[in-house]
């Protein structure tokens, strides 16, 4: 009886891990829309690694805070378009519409992904209307106030376009406001500062 209990678990693990195989490779074998540019998984991975800085904050032994920084230059959107649309399956006309509201935020604009760890999840509000953090990007000797939005997606969802991103962290998007093109690849540092901490996230090398 036990035996035949083993089989039967042993069988169905088996048949878990064959599916779950399916469906990866499923996942992996999506087309690039017609009138998208091609990035693969691993390129587009590579570029959010070459644009991700982290800084880790501690009192002692004790972790106040993590921060994980994304810079969305003009590459890393354009990649980032391109991955979206071959896992959404978008047609030329919605990628050519989604493109051109980034290409108008980014003349306005400049964005970072952010993944934010506090001990205490309420400490971890970037948003806050009690203003809990300040933060800067400070580039080119000028420095600028950002504002945070909290992204409200799946974790799934989030790791998927960012994958150093975790369930302990709450995910933001921060803007600043100058224009991409002109601090893009430029020595940076993003600053993060409030009563639970602080800390700077320096982006030193132009991005490739």
């Amino acid at each position: 009886m036990m035996f035949s209990s083993t089989v039967k678990k042993v069988s169905l693990l088996t048949a878990i891990v064959a599916l779950s195989s399916v469906f990866c490779a499923c996942a992996s074998r999506l087309q690039t829309p017609a009138g998208v540019p091609e990035v693969s998984i691993s390129d587009y991975e590579q570029a959010v690694i070459d644009r991700t800085s982290k800084v880790e904050v501690y009192d002692g032994l004790y972790n106040k805070l993590t921060i994980q920084a994304s810079w969305l230059d003009s590459i890393l959107t354009d990649y980032g378009l391109s991955y979206s649309a071959r896992l959404a399956q978008w047609d030329e006309n919605h990628y050519r519409e989604e493109r051109g509201k980034k290409v108008n935020q980014n003349a306005e604009s400049t964005e970072f992904f952010v993944s934010l760890y506090t001990p205490e999840r309420k400490h971890a509000e970037l948003n806050s209307i009690k203003n809990l953090w300040k933060i800067y990007l400070q580039v080119n000797g000028q420095r600028y106030e950002g504002k945070a939005a909290k992204i409200k997606m799946l974790l799934s969802e989030v790791q998927v376009m960012y994958p150093h991103h975790n369930r302990w962290s709450v995910p933001y998007s921060i803007t600043f406001p100058i224009a991409t093109a002109l601090v893009e690849g430029k020595p940076a540092t993003l600053i993060l500062t409030g009563a639970v901490g602080s800390a700077e996230v320096k982006f030193n090398q132009a991005t490739k």
